[in-house]
């Protein structure tokens, strides 16, 4: 009977880290990637006034945005309010107006620096998630608590190997930018 329940509060659990693994993967990252990929219809126009290089805390390059005048799509002139573009494509002039997608309070355009970058971050949460789930579930298998040092050592190759290859995409991403 105990190693039912045990069956059962472990299956339990891993169907709760899943949903929680899905809903920390959409909230922080999947809809600003989703914006700056450029799914759905552009949320309104951004008329670029003037852009500027961001830096992180330890003042490392952390890609650039824009400042400007957001306009939402089918509203009039009055709706204007202040906007800011998060990882601009390109330096843009003053003036420019770009079709952009809002998530989180901020305006997106295409670009492959904030799709990376998101998508780096759904990933380590993605496989933190997995292994713990991956875990749960073979001790719901067992009924019983499993060893978990071969989990622990595919969680930190799956730490180690999303951060590569979001960094092998992310050059493949700005050589297509530049060349198309």
């Amino acid at each position: 009977m105990w190693r039912r329940l045990a069956r059962a509060a472990a299956a339990l659990a891993a169907v709760a880290c899943l949903v929680g693994t899905g809903s920390g993967i959409w909230f922080l990252a999947g809809e600003r990637m989703g914006a700056a990929l450029g799914i759905g219809p552009p949320g309104g126009d951004l008329v670029v006034s003037r852009c500027y290089e961001v830096y992180d805390s330890e003042g490392d390059d952390n890609g650039r945005d824009c400042r400007g005048e957001f306009t939402p799509a089918g509203a009039s002139a009055d709706a204007v309010r202040p906007m800011v573009l998060r990882g601009a494509a390109a330096d843009h002039r003053p003036g420019t107006r770009l079709a952009v997608r809002l998530s989180h309070g901020a305006a997106y355009e295409p670009s492959s620096e904030p799709v990376v970058k998101y998508g780096i971050a759904a990933g380590l949460i993605l496989v933190v998630g997995a292994t713990l789930t991956a875990w749960l579930l073979s001790c719901a298998r067992h009924g019983r608590f499993q060893e978990a040092e071969g989990y622990v050592f595919a969680a930190l190759a799956g730490l180690i190997g999303v951060p590569l290859l979001g960094i092998a995409v992310g050059l493949v991403a700005g050589v297509a930018e530049v060349v198309f």
